[in-house]
């Protein structure tokens, strides 16, 4: 009678923990898959973005306004400050890729707030161009080109998607 009795509470308690453990893979099997429904869903949000026309016309006007920026910067160096110059060169250029951006990739009519908006959505790749051509000019010791082609490849995207959503997104009338 004892030894049943004993049998009955290791079964109880191996019943017990399988039923545990069973609860507890369901919980886990139930978060894990709604993490991979999320994840599905942001990867192809990500996809639906850079994976696009838009994002392909907005790098060719990313290298247009290079030479934009490169261009009326040496130009306006001739009457300013060199300093002064770039900042010029790439104000110009900003302005410049407003209205492309306006007319051809995001066709929105180009507005004040828009246009502000716009300034404003550059200052992330502003501070990524700046910190990564100081590590990879100063730390890496690679040339200015490859620290410059690195923080294009690092800020554009960024920019990119902060741009169409603040820039010319639902909100930017």
């Amino acid at each position: 009678r004892g030894h049943t009795i004993r049998c009955q509470i290791i079964l109880s308690q191996i019943y017990s923990n399988v039923n545990y453990n069973l609860k507890l893979s369901l919980f886990f099997g139930i978060i894990i898959l709604l993490e991979v429904i999320i994840i599905s869903k942001f990867l192809s949000k990500v996809k639906r973005t850079f994976v696009s026309r838009k994002f392909a016309y907005f790098c060719i006007l990313g290298v247009i306004n290079t030479f934009h920026d490169a261009f009326y910067s040496w130009l306006a160096h001739f009457i300013l400050q060199e300093n002064v110059a770039a900042v010029a060169g790439y104000l110009i250029a900003l302005t410049i890729g407003f209205f492309i951006n306006c007319r051809f990739i995001f066709k929105r009519q180009p507005t004040i707030r828009r246009y502000i908006r716009y300034g404003i959505s550059y200052l992330p790749n502003f501070i990524i161009y700046f910190l990564v051509t100081f590590i990879t000019i100063n730390t890496m010791e690679l040339p200015q080109f490859w620290g410059t082609v690195l923080a294009a490849l690092a800020g554009g995207p960024i920019t990119f998607f902060i741009i169409k959503v603040y820039a010319f997104g639902k909100g930017s009338k």
